[in-house]
């Protein structure tokens, strides 16, 4: 693949730099990428290029989230794609979860907007990802929850408790539960599931651990638990899910 040309004519296809300045005006751009309507990588920068694991852009253009992140990472971000695509509404300012090359977990503030073409037609997305750990002032409220998110992070595979997190950022159970879901969007109690869910995820897809034992090691009691929540998030059984990647 002729990479340059590859990503000339997407460019050339290109008209709105109104989504461009929108995006700029949320977040400064820390990782920048933009994908086809095939959801084929066709720009990125320096910072973007190495959460990829790659060295240069020629290497991410042309390719998907599926060569660069595991399976149900890049299931999240395909799904999210495709939102933005089909509805033409942007996706401002969501937090998730994000393994870089080394494999550990980064919080990161994400934006996705639709680019049209001259025809008026969405040909694909541009988005930006921001790391909690490193932002500044303009995510305070964030970064005032990073001990509860890396206390979860940590934590996972044990009962917590919703007081224990409250007392991390000093408030009462009833004000930290209002101050989460204002940030986050979601409570304390479904964070934690969807840490664990992502966290078995992973491991379904990178172990032979059995399923039981995936389970337990991310704090599911049994394993009917395990699997009722599993699949009510992930819209499959842990088993289904497995089967999918492992041959």
């Amino acid at each position: 693949m002729d990479v340059h040309k590859y990503k000339a004519d997407f460019l050339a296809r290109m008209h709105s730099p109104q989504q461009m300045q929108l995006l700029f005006n949320h977040l400064p751009d820390v990782y920048f990428f933009a994908k086809d309507g095939n959801g084929k990588f066709v720009m990125g920068n320096d910072q973007f290029v190495r959460q990829c694991g790659a060295k240069s852009e020629a290497e991410i253009i042309g390719k998907d989230d599926f060569d660069f992140f595991p399976p149900g990472r890049a299931e999240s971000y395909v799904k999210d794609d495709k939102y933005v695509m089909e509805t033409g509404n942007s996706i401002i300012d969501q937090v998730e979860l994000a393994p870089d090359p080394g494999n550990s977990i980064n919080w990161f503030i994400t934006c996705k907007v639709p680019i049209f073409s001259t025809e008026d037609k969405i040909i694909g997305i541009v988005g930006t990802a921001r790391d909690i750990t490193r932002a500044g002032l303009a995510l305070r409220p964030y970064t005032e929850m990073r001990a509860v998110l890396e206390f979860v992070r940590d934590n996972y595979s044990r009962p917590i408790e919703i007081k224990e997190l409250a007392a991390l950022v000093h408030l009462s159970v009833s004000q930290f539960e209002r101050r989460f879901r204002t940030v986050f969007q979601i409570s304390p109690l479904k964070h934690i599931m969807n840490v664990r869910i992502r966290a078995a995820s992973l491991q379904l897809t990178t172990t032979n651990d059995t399923i039981a034992a995936i389970a337990l090691d991310c704090g599911f009691y049994d394993h009917s638990h395990f699997t009722r929540n599993f699949r009510k998030i992930m819209g499959v059984s842990p088993k289904e899910y497995r089967r999918q990647y492992i041959a």
